[in-house]
């Protein structure tokens, strides 16, 4: 299936002197596309992004549009799931996007991500380990689990702290995206750890058994969205 990721960002600030000034650039990193059916019939696409500019820039909107064979139109989405969005010079992230398909066959499909100057927020990372345990017996099931373990390495307690978890194989294809959001009432204090952990849908397992997909590791982004004074 060919790939097309379309990452379209201008951002050009002219003085009277017609000086450039540097501007905030997203690049896409690695991209997947992934159709699983279940009841349901979706088309998952997922990216991973860097600001590969001089200053920083949010990650502010997408377009997933998935065709049949005739290249025709199928299903379309612009609900865009962006974590880390506010990314300073270097940064990366994770964005997913999804869409269900009713009718015709996925054959293609295409992702575009729009960017914008955003000096208003910015996202405060912290240390976090990930790890990746499959086929965990419990009982009469059976679990795979990715992990994240969060350190709040600040001399404050941060509340609404955010993990956005990626399933990776051994060739840093992205297999699935899933987070975690601790929200406004829960703090984590300083010095200490939590460990998240989100459980791989059997329906997603079963669709990497059937096509010869392998886990093989996770990465994970822990964060807080922060007002910039």
């Amino acid at each position: 299936m060919k790939k097309v990721i379309s990452v379209l960002l201008v951002i050009l600030l002219l003085s009277v002197s017609a000086t450039t000034y540097a501007a905030g650039k997203l690049s896409v990193e690695q991209e997947n596309f992934h159709v699983i059916s279940s009841y349901w019939t979706y088309g998952y696409a997922y990216a991973k992004v860097t600001n590969a500019g001089d200053k920083a820039i949010k990650v502010n909107a997408g377009v997933l549009e998935i065709y049949d064979e005739a290249g025709d139109v199928i299903t379309s989405s612009d609900y865009l799931s962006a974590y880390a969005e506010y990314l300073e010079p270097g940064d990366y992230t994770y964005v997913k996007m999804y869409s269900e398909i009713t009718t015709g066959k996925a054959a293609d499909y295409a992702l575009t991500l729009t960017g914008k100057s955003d000096t208003s927020k910015r996202t405060l990372r912290l240390p976090v380990e990930t790890d990746l345990q499959l086929d965990i017996k419990d009982g009469w099931w059976t679990y795979n689990y990715m992990y994240a373990t969060v350190t709040n390495d600040t001399d404050k307690p941060l509340y609404g702290i955010r993990v956005v978890l990626a399933l990776l194989d051994a060739e840093g294809n992205i297999l699935d995206i899933e987070d975690e959001n601790m929200y406004d009432d829960k703090a984590l204090t300083p010095g200490s750890s939590m460990i998240v952990r989100k459980d791989i849908s059997s329906t997603f397992m079963d669709y990497y058994k059937a096509n010869g997909i392998v886990p093989a590791s996770v990465d994970a982004i822990a964060y807080v969205i922060e007002d910039v004074e």
